[in-house]
C-alpha cells in the first residue's frame, strides 16, 4: 500500500514543555485523514510539521517516500487551507485562484486554463470576478479549496476549514469536501475537534490526546470499539460505569457492575479482580422492546426532544442513571413523560469494557 505521509518517532518541544510526543503513523495515498482531537491536543502542530511551518524537535516527516524536512514550506509540494481563508481582498476570485501558479511561473494561458478548471471544480465559475468581501463564508471556503488545489499539491492540508460556517452550511460543505477528495484523487489531511465531522466525512481518523495517539482507525471502529475511556467519552455519548473482572475462562469474562445484573463478555485478555470501566452507547438501549438479553426497570428522570431523537434519563432500581436515545421514527411514535416507568433492555454485545 502506497503511503502519502509517513510520521516516524516524531516529538516538538516549545521550551520545556512536550506538545508531540514520539508518535509514529502513516497516511495512506488518496485518503481522507482525520487529525481529531480537543484543543491543545498537538494536531495543529502536527499539521504545520507536515506544511513546514514548524521544525520538529525529532523524529522524521517523508512525503511519499522523500524525507522533507530540510524543505523550507515553499518548496514542499503540500498545499494549506487555514480557517479563516485567508483570500486576499483586493484580488477577485479568479486573481486569487491563479496567485500561488503565477509565483511558479505558469504561462499566461497554463494559468486562465487552470483557473477556469478550479472554477468549474468548486461551482464558482459565474463568480470569477467577484471580490472576497462580496462573498459568503461558504463561497470564500470554496476559494480558498479552488486556490489550494490549483498548483496540484500531493497532499492538501485543511486546519478546521469548517469552524467559522453555521450549522448547516457545515453540513453541506463537508459533503463538497468529499466529493472534492474523490474527484481529485488527492490525500487530504483534515484537523478538527468536531467528532461528527470527523465521523462523516474520513476514511480513517487519528485521535490525539496530550501530544500522543489515542487510536487510529476507520470512524466505525473507534466509534464501536474504542480502544481507552478517552476516545469512548471524547467520539459520541455513551453510559460509563466502574466495573470488576470476576470468573474469567478462555472465552469469556465475568462483569461485576452497579446495574446488578449477570454480564458476560469475550475475554480480551482481563484478570480476575482488575478494575475497569463499562461503556454503553445511549442508542444501543432500547425502552418497552422484549427479546433483548439484558432487561431493566426504571423511571424517566429527565427528557429532551431534539427533532429526529428524543434522549431521556431512565433511573433504574438501584439508583444508577443510564442515557438512553429514541430515534423518532413516525409521526405518532411513542413519547414517553418525566416519571413514567418503563423497561429497558440492551444486548451484551453492546458493551465495551475498557481497561484504560
Amino acid at each position: 500500500m502506497k503511503h502519502a505521509i509517513n510520521i516516524k518517532n516524531v516529538s516538538k518541544y516549545y521550551g520545556d514543555y512536550r506538545a508531540i510526543k514520539d508518535i509514529s503513523f502513516d497516511i495512506r495515498d488518496n485518503e481522507f485523514f482525520t487529525l481529531l482531537g480537543p484543543s491543545g491536543c498537538g494536531k495543529t502542530t502536527l499539521l504545520r510539521m507536515i506544511a513546514g511551518f514548524e521544525i520538529p524537535s525529532g523524529g522524521v516527516i517523508k512525503l511519499h517516500g522523500t524525507d522533507i524536512q530540510a524543505l523550507p514550506a515553499h518548496k514542499r509540494c503540500v498545499n494549506t487551507v487555514f480557517q479563516n481563508y485567508a483570500l486576499f481582498p483586493h484580488m477577485n476570485v479568479a486573481q486569487n485562484i491563479g496567485f500561488g501558479l503565477e509565483m511558479l511561473k505558469w504561462s499566461e494561458e497554463n494559468i486562465a486554463a487552470r483557473v477556469d478548471e478550479m472554477l468549474e471544480l468548486v461551482h464558482m465559475r459565474p463568480f470569477a470576478a467577484r471580490m472576497p468581501a462580496a462573498l459568503s463564508g461558504g463561497q470564500q471556503q470554496r476559494i480558498a479549496l479552488a486556490r489550494a488545489l490549483a498548483p496540484k499539491p500531493e497532499v492538501l492540508l485543511l486546519d478546521e476549514p469548517l469552524s467559522a460556517l453555521d450549522l448547516k452550511l457545515r453540513q453541506s460543505m463537508r459533503d463538497e469536501l468529499q466529493q472534492l477528495q474523490r474527484d481529485t484523487g488527492i490525500t487530504f489531511i483534515f484537523v478538527t475537534h468536531d467528532q461528527e465531522e470527523a465521523l462523516a466525512m474520513s476514511d480513517r481518523i487519528c485521535v490525539l490526546a496530550e501530544g500522543e495517539v489515542q487510536q487510529l482507525s476507520s470512524p466505525n471502529e473507534i466509534y464501536e470499539n474504542p480502544i481507552n475511556k478517552f476516545v469512548a467519552d471524547f467520539i459520541g455519548e455513551t453510559n460509563f460505569m466502574a466495573v470488576t473482572i470476576g470468573a474469567v475462562n478462555s472465552a469469556t469474562a465475568a462483569i461485576t457492575n452497579p446495574l446488578g445484573i449477570q454480564l458476560n463478555v469475550p475475554n480480551a485478555g482481563y484478570r480476575p479482580g482488575q478494575e475497569a470501566t463499562m461503556s454503553l452507547r445511549p442508542e444501543k438501549i432500547s425502552i418497552n422492546t422484549q427479546g433483548l438479553e439484558v432487561n431493566l426497570q426504571g423511571e424517566i428522570v429527565h427528557r429532551t426532544y431534539m427533532g429526529g431523537y428524543t434522549h431521556y434519563k431512565v433511573r433504574t432500581a438501584n439508583g444508577i442513571e443510564l442515557r438512553v436515545s429514541k430515534r423518532n421514527t413516525i409521526s405518532n411514535d411513542t413519547e414517553y413523560q418525566l416519571q413514567q416507568r418503563v423497561d429497558i433492555g440492551f444486548s451484551k454485545t453492546s458493551v465495551r469494557v475498557l481497561c484504560q
